[in-house]
């Protein structure tokens, strides 16, 4: 149920008998579906995914669903209304034969398709979500076999798809995916107040522009008739400001103006754009306002008209040729900065996401483009270095066959303290929601809590070891850590881990910070936690209590590891205590029962599986019996195996 992406063969074997399965349990369970869309849905698992066609998440049918079906699945409006319930019943079949193996409950799965229908289907009809190849072979009708792909013809194209397409940053953000509504990044760590501003302080451009400024001082200096920076005073600032430049134009010819340096034009550019300097009177004359600037706002002033320009970097006449390509690329600063946000990237990643951008907005031509990618990515990177947001490490020196030169290439991009602050502000303007990942000596145990699934369990675990140490008080922390761990909306995993973080770190005033939450929203996994420690007889409790509290730990280990860990938890092997325990839970109200018994129906003891699946019959004919009793009517007995829709 799982592969790589080398599996290809494995892969489509097993979703063609997954297919034929799941078209037989739609027939016999009598649920609505189509296999055709569960294809699809196994695809993308497969190939955009992480192969895993035995665990579901609400987040991978919303990256399905709000992602990957506007822009590449074309399909009427009419045509797709099926398809969220499709997921939900594939999901539900996994489930139900047993096949599902970790993720969200089914049900929950149902209940985000059900609710998501409507949204689903306008997305699916709205153009500024396709991607641009959908624009082009659907919303534009389609190319015919003898289409004209030369840059005129493609260039026809791409304006006609400008009316429906967005901005180009906006194509750049849709390109990086996320949560309908609004693309997500993070958590993401951001830097302390003392890195932040020692990183800006240190940004070649912010240097450089100090260093403008100080030069163009009252009275300034006198430009050309065409308002040019005199030859004197530009190969001054080219050795001053270390622009890259080559006053000496490599001895072909002599200079005759400024703008033949390309490097001192973007900078001149940049420094009046952001107020650093401005023409006055023939002359470039420093700002007063801008030097009176901390570094921190200078530098973002610098930062944003750097990147409204692309960084100056160098356009190909290639790119120019296709406006909207040029536009994306040149934007690709954006996917850049925002990619690092979730943790630093191979160069060669970031310029295979370009190639994609690339690909996908001129299919069928993109083959000589392609080539030119990997310059203007490296180009990018070097003026981002030089902005000070990014710094690129472990790169490689090889010699070039056409000079005696080497070449740096490859290594891996990271984003400095000014680059992350930089960043996260760029992309909460755009729309992108960036959560935080706090300091854990600052943080509160609610922000501890909510990271929990969004880093790594033994990352997470040194956030609490951190937090708690950090503690003046420890009575004061453990009362803390535990309210917020109990709390009414805080769902039952959650609780669990930090009731488990309690009992590494709380020391000895842990057991009564949490036994004042006996009988709360949270009373079985207080009442396990506090046995499991002697701080509890077990015998003085209701029978019914510590049931309750075994199943919330069970239905939680359903949600965390699948069925096959429950029956773990529960015990293996034959025992009455197992079959006694099953006869008499069914009576329990237990919102999670019917999920636990149903994992229990596949335990590796048949009396006690037996046991199980009879416990849940006799539980559904329960609640089916007081639904029926509460509306007036008989009771309708349901699908077998399947969670209910109400």
């Amino acid at each position: 149920m799982r592969f790589g992406p080398d599996d290809e063969d494995a892969f489509f074997t097993r979703r063609d008998e997954l297919g034929e399965q799941f078209a037989e349990w739609l027939s016999t369970q009598r649920v609505v579906g189509d296999p055709g869309d569960a294809d699809f849905l196994m695809e993308w698992k497969w190939g955009y995914g992480d192969g895993a066609l035995d665990r579901w998440r609400v987040a991978d049918v919303q990256e399905f669903l709000f992602d990957w079906c506007p822009r590449k699945l074309s399909a009427t409006q009419e045509d797709c209304t099926g398809i969220p319930g499709s997921v939900a019943a594939f999901v539900e079949f996994l489930a139900h034969t047993g096949m599902l193996a970790g993720g969200d409950p089914a049900s929950r799965i149902r209940a985000h398709c059900e609710r998501s229908r409507a949204a689903f289907v306008e997305e699916m009809g709205n153009p500024a979500n396709f991607g641009m190849a959908k624009s082009l072979f659907g919303s534009l009708g389609g190319l015919e076999p003898d289409a004209d792909l030369s840059p005129e013809g493609i260039s026809a194209l791409l304006a006609r798809l400008e009316q429906q397409a967005p901005d180009a940053a906006a194509e750049v953000r849709e390109q990086l995916g996320g949560d309908h509504g609004s693309p997500q990044i993070g958590p993401v760590r951001l830097p302390g107040d003392g890195a932040v501003l020692a990183s800006a302080r240190s940004a070649p451009l912010l240097v450089a522009m100090r260093t403008l400024a100080d030069y163009c001082a009252e009275p300034g200096r006198t430009l050309t008739a065409k308002g040019n920076v005199r030859l004197a005073d530009a190969r001054h600032l080219v050795e001053a400001l270390q622009t890259g430049d080559d006053p000496t134009l490599g001895g072909v010819r002599k200079l005759t103006t400024a703008e033949e340096l390309p490097g001192l034009s973007w900078y001149v550019y940049v420094a009046i754009e952001s107020g650093v300097v401005r023409r006055q009177r023939g002359k470039l004359v420093a700002v007063a306002r801008f030097a009176g600037l901390d570094d921190v706002a200078a530098y973002e002033k610098l930062a944003r008209s750097a990147i409204d320009t692309a960084l100056g970097t160098r356009r190909t006449m290639l790119f120019s040729l296709l406006g909207r390509v040029q536009e994306l690329v040149d934007n690709c600063v954006y996917a850049y900065l925002f990619e690092l946000l979730d943790g630093d990237a191979d160069v060669d990643d970031l310029v295979e996401m370009v190639r994609g951008i690339v690909a996908n907005a001129v299919p069928g031509y993109s083959g000589l483009l392609l080539d030119v990618v990997p310059s203007v990515v490296e180009d990018h990177l070097a003026r981002l270095g030089n902005l000070g947001a990014v710094e690129v490490l472990d790169r490689e020196r090889t010699g070039c066959p056409d000079c005696d030169e080497q070449h740096e290439h490859g290594g891996r991009a990271t984003l400095t303290p000014i680059g992350v602050q930089l960043a996260v502000s760029l992309a909460r303007e755009g729309g992108v929601e960036v959560t935080e990942w706090p300091d854990p000596t600052e943080a509160t145990a609610e922000e501890l809590l909510d990271l929990i699934g969004a880093i790594d369990e033994q990352e997470w675990a040194d956030e609490v070891g951190a937090w708690f140490a950090a503690q003046s008080d420890p009575t004061a922390a453990n009362a803390r850590m535990t309210s917020a761990a109990l709390a009414q909306d805080r769902d039952t995993i959650s609780a669990m881990a930090g009731l488990e973080m309690l009992g590494r770190f709380g020391g000895p005033d842990a057991v009564e910070a949490v036994r004042a939450h006996l009988r709360g929203p949270h009373d079985g996994v207080v009442l396990n936690w506090l046995v499991e420690r002697s701080a509890l007889d077990a015998s003085t409790i209701e029978p019914e209590r510590i049931t309750s509290g075994l199943i919330d730990l069970l239905a939680a280990t359903l949600d965390r590891m699948g069925p096959k860990e429950v029956v773990a938890v529960f015990g293996e092997g034959e025992s009455r205590g197992y079959v006694e325990l099953l006869g008499s839970v069914w009576r329990l109200e237990h919102p999670r029962l019917g999920e636990v018994l149903e994992a229990l129906g596949a335990h590796s003891a048949k009396t006690v599986a037996k046991a199980a699946r009879t416990a849940l019959a006799k539980h559904r004919s329960m609640l089916a019996e007081r639904r029926g009793r509460n509306a007036g009517t008989p009771p309708v007995s349901g699908r077998a195996g399947l969670p209910s829709r109400s």
